[in-house]
């Protein structure tokens, strides 16, 4: 008998172990958001009770003020057109045919990587985007080690539209190599051999030019001789070109005012005009690469992703797009393609700021664009297009510089000569900014909203523990019966005799 007691006693003691236990796991059930909001709750009451129950910017009072404190963006002061330091400039409406601006436009200027335009618009002529293209091992070796590389190597296997946003955002002359292989390769296969009727910059002894059979150059020699046919086809008579990169060559060469019209060309290219408005671009998996996103490139153009240096006080409507190109030897510059708010398109080329000066590339090419615009404002002070350069700028901008919420959207494209533009403008906002009335009742509309938990976070504790002891009460009482009838039944009721 002793034995049987103290194996119910046993027995209980297990039984309220597993009530405990069972009460404890419930316990953990409580949500921990829950927990934390009833912390923070009380810690927020008691220190609002410790400093009067002050806040600032719905900021807990005594807590660390999380406000801005004025970090962003300075204005930035441009330096005047005639500080500008460069060899020449050429401004050029487009819209309507006519010089805006321009300083020793016809001065002989290497191009630097400013050649990849016309390589591009090659490319555009004679390649499909979509086309598979390996790279060469003499694409690979008619680089330099220092220059500025998309990364491929021999062997490797891409499309063509890859190619492109590697020469032209990087400025990758590996790529712009590669390229002007495949477009001496496309002219062979669609046109034929090629004419020895180009002149070349060193003409025979009696002036006539010279007939060397340009199909017996390398690839990249064919590519050049090709590119010279494009520059005369244009009317260009100041220019010469070596090679499809820029790389430095004393008989690779051109103007301002010519490069300006070789990017005139390429701007006629739906696509030509999508690489080059592009701020960044990942590359694609290939033989030689597992994974999309091997590797990540920026546009070398800061316009495009800073065009609030601009300045909205100039009409400038949009940087629509360009390319950079900087050599020791040549110096650095851009050209680029605005849009001001009279619907006018303008090309600005800027050529042959010092290499020295590299680093003031940017500021010299926006002072220098800034200027073309004002003055192409000046001559036609039509509101076309909506927004301006600033309402671009979605971060980071200066004070009262950000965006507006109004942006056009202007395609290049052939205008008519008179000057008019079509554009395509998005609808006027409809909402309107809070009023005084509707910013004062935001704070009662949000307290409505809140769940009874919100509300009540303690009381909603309270009950919830409480329902949950309920539970495990009638649970364990409900078992301890059940267990209680099975014993009677298996062991039949006995009375203790004395």
């Amino acid at each position: 008998m002793t034995s049987r007691i103290n194996s119910n006693r046993a027995g209980m003691k297990r039984k309220h172990s597993v009530l405990a236990g069972f009460l404890a796991f419930m316990m953990v059930l409580v949500p921990a958001s829950a927990l934390r909001r009833y912390v923070l709750a009380s810690d927020n009451e008691t220190t609002a009770a410790s400093d009067g129950g002050q806040s600032v910017s719905g900021t807990p009072a005594g807590s660390v003020d999380g406000s801005s404190k004025g970090v962003g963006q300075q204005t930035l002061a441009l330096p005047s057109l005639d500080q500008v330091q460069c060899a020449s400039y050429y401004c050029y409406d487009r819209t309507t045919g006519q010089v805006i601006i321009s300083k020793e436009e016809d001065k002989r200027i290497y191009p630097a990587s400013m050649t990849k335009i016309l390589t591009l618009a090659l490319a555009m002529e004679y390649l499909e985007p979509h086309e598979l293209i390996t790279v060469s091992k003499t694409a690979m070796d008619a680089t330099t080690p220092n220059s500025t590389m998309m990364g491929l190597v021999t062997g490797e296997e891409l499309e063509a539209n890859e190619l492109y946003f590697g020469m032209m955002l990087p400025s990758g002359n590996d790529a712009a190599n590669v390229l002007g292989e495949e477009i001496a390769k496309h002219y062979n296969a669609q046109k034929g051999a090629l004419p020895t009727t180009t002149p070349l910059p060193t003409p025979n002894a009696d002036g006539s030019p010279t007939t060397e059979d340009p199909n017996k150059f390398s690839l990249i020699g064919q590519y050049a001789y090709i590119a010279n046919m494009k520059i005369q086809e244009l009317g260009l008579t100041n220019s010469h070109f070596m090679n499809p990169n820029g790389l430095q060559n004393e008989k690779h060469y051109t103007t301002s005012k010519e490069l300006a019209m070789m990017f005139n060309y390429a701007l006629q290219f739906e696509d030509f005009c999508r690489v080059i408005s592009t701020p960044t671009h990942f590359f694609k998996a290939d033989n030689k690469h597992s994974f999309d996103g091997w590797k990540v490139v920026k546009n070398t153009n800061n316009l495009l992703t800073d065009p609030w240096i601009i300045g909205e006080d100039c009409h400038c409507a949009q940087v629509f797009g360009g390319k950079t190109g900087t050599t020791k030897t040549a110096g650095t510059g851009m050209t680029v393609l605005t849009i001001n708010e009279n619907g006018h398109e303008i090309i600005t080329c800027v050529c042959g700021i010092p290499y020295d000066l590299a680093d003031h590339q940017t500021v010299y090419v926006a002072t220098i664009v800034r200027e073309a615009n004002l003055r192409c404002w000046e001559s036609d002070p039509t509101h076309r297009v909506e927004g301006n350069v600033v309402d671009n700028r979605g971060y980071n901008a200066p004070e009262g510089m950000g965006p507006t919420g109004e942006r056009s959207y202007v395609h290049p494209g052939d205008q008519e000569e008179t000057g008019t533009v079509e554009t395509t403008e998005e609808p006027a906002p409809t909402e309107t900014a809070p009023s005084e009335t509707t910013a004062n009742t935001a704070p009662a509309q949000k307290e409505e909203e809140k769940t009874f938990f919100e509300a009540h976070p303690v009381l909603s504790i309270v009950l919830i523990v409480l329902g949950l002891i309920v539970i495990g009460l009638v649970s364990f009482t409900a078992i301890s019966v059940a267990q209680s009838k099975r014993r009677k039944k298996k062991m039949g009721i006995r009375k203790i005799r004395f």
